[in-house]
């Protein structure tokens, strides 16, 4: 049942994108909370990572393919997932933390202020991961990744 699911490409598409999501918010969070990164620093270094261990899971297993990654997709990949980070975790992270910091604090009065911090950026960048996720799989689909036509279409 495993190997018929591993086959759907949405589905090994959900699996990259939860990976590099852990990945992404590990970053953020140590780099935010331990060593005291500005947000935004914090977010840019944590997505630039996973943005390039993004390339490399989809390329190999999603959208399976079997040539060598090449710079120019890549780049090409980096912009596409860029412009979707930018508007989503951008937007998404500062006009949200706020208001689920305060929904965290009305809910459970007992958390001290800096649980409701860590939650509330938490919850405001998995907001923005799963918006993020559906512009870069229409997108990979479309443009990075699309199928080559077989020689015989090219000619």
């Amino acid at each position: 049942m495993l190997n018929s699911l591993w086959e759907h490409k949405k589905v090994r598409f959900l699996c990259a994108g939860t990976t590099n999501a852990v990945v992404d918010l590990s970053i953020l969070n140590t780099l935010v909370f331990e060593f005291h990164f500005p947000i935004w620093l914090g977010n840019t270094i944590a997505v630039s990572v996973a943005i390039t261990m993004s390339y490399f899971l989809n390329h190999r297993i999603v959208f399976r393919h079997h040539h060598n990654p090449s710079l120019k997709q890549y780049l090409k990949f980096f912009l596409v997932t860029g412009v979707g980070v930018i508007i989503t975790q951008t937007l998404i992270i500062y006009l949200t933390r706020a208001t689920f910091y305060r929904l965290l604090h009305i809910q459970i009065p007992a958390f001290s202020s800096n649980v409701d911090t860590k939650l509330s950026l938490n919850i405001a960048k998995l907001t923005a991961a799963v918006l993020g996720m559906v512009w870069n799989y229409i997108l990979y689909t479309k443009i990075i990744f699309k199928k080559a036509l077989p020689i015989d279409d090219q000619m």
